[in-house]
C-alpha cells in the first residue's frame, strides 16, 4: 500500500495529541510528537535541552528563508547547521527528521509545522483540532493540576507561541482553515468521538484499506 502521512495541528487543551494517538493505534502506525526532539538530538549530536527550549517557539532570522528555498520537501536538504545552534538550525534538523520519517513509513506527525514541511507529500492529510475555550481550560486543569486562572495563562501563552512558530517557518497561518484539509472542534464529539470521525475521514480521504 502507498505510504501516507497525517499531520495534526492543535490548540493546547483540545486533546489533539490524544486523538492522534487513538488514530495511530487504530491504523497501526507510529505517531511522532515530542519524540522528534529526541531523534533530532541523537542524529545531530546537539544537546536535547536545546531542542526542548526551542520546541515550537519562533526563531529569529534565516529559518523561514531556509525552508522556503527548498525546491521540494522531498529533495535533499542542505546539511548546513548554524554553528551558533540557533532555533533555525534546530528547526532544520527537525525538518530533516520529519521528511525522512514521512518518506520511509506511514505515520502521524503532531505539530512542528508538519503540515507545511510535508506540503508536497503525495498522500497527506492535514488536520487541525480546536476546542471550546472553557473545555480547554478544564483539560489543562486536570492534566497539569493547576487552577483555572493558571490554565488560562498557559493556554494563552502556548497559543501565541505555536502561532508565531508556525507563521514564522511557513507560508500559512496557524489555525487558518484554508491551510488544512479538515478542521474539527473536539468539544462537539469528545476525544473518542472526534478520533472515530477523523479515522473514518482519513480512511476515505487517503484510501486506506
Amino acid at each position: 500500500m502507498e505510504k501516507y502521512v497525517i499531520t495534526i495541528g492543535r490548540e493546547l487543551g483540545s486533546g489533539g495529541k490524544a486523538i492522534g494517538e487513538i488514530i495511530a493505534k487504530e491504523l497501526n502506525i507510529p505517531i511522532y510528537d515530542s519524540y522528534l526532539i529526541d531523534m533530532a538530538a541523537k542524529e545531530s549530536g546537539f544537546n536535547p535541552e536545546l531542542f526542548k527550549k526551542a520546541d515550537e517557539k519562533p526563531g529569529k532570522g534565516l529559518g523561514a528563508a531556509m525552508i522556503r528555498t527548498v525546491a521540494s520537501p522531498f529533495s535533499a536538504l542542505s546539511n548546513y547547521y548554524d554553528s551558533s545552534v540557533s532555533n533555525e538550525s534546530l528547526f532544520q534538523v527537525q525538518t530533516d527528521i520529519i521528511l525522512k520519517k514521512a518518506a520511509a513509513e506511514s505515520c502521524i506527525i503532531v505539530g512542528r509545522c508538519g503540515d507545511y514541511i510535508l506540503r508536497n507529500h503525495p498522500n497527506h492529510l492535514r488536520i487541525f483540532i480546536r476546542a471550546d475555550y472553557d473545555d480547554r481550560v478544564k483539560f489543562v486543569c486536570e492534566h497539569d493540576g493547576v487552577t483555572p486562572a493558571k490554565a488560562r495563562q498557559i493556554i494563552d501563552k502556548n497559543d501565541n507561541q505555536r502561532s508565531e512558530y508556525h507563521n514564522f517557518y511557513s507560508e500559512t497561518n496557524w489555525g487558518d482553515s484554508r491551510a488544512y484539509d479538515i478542521c474539527v472542534n473536539s468539544s462537539l464529539l469528545g476525544l473518542e468521538g472526534t478520533a472515530e470521525f477523523l479515522l473514518n475521514f482519513a480512511r476515505k480521504y487517503l484510501k486506506i484499506q
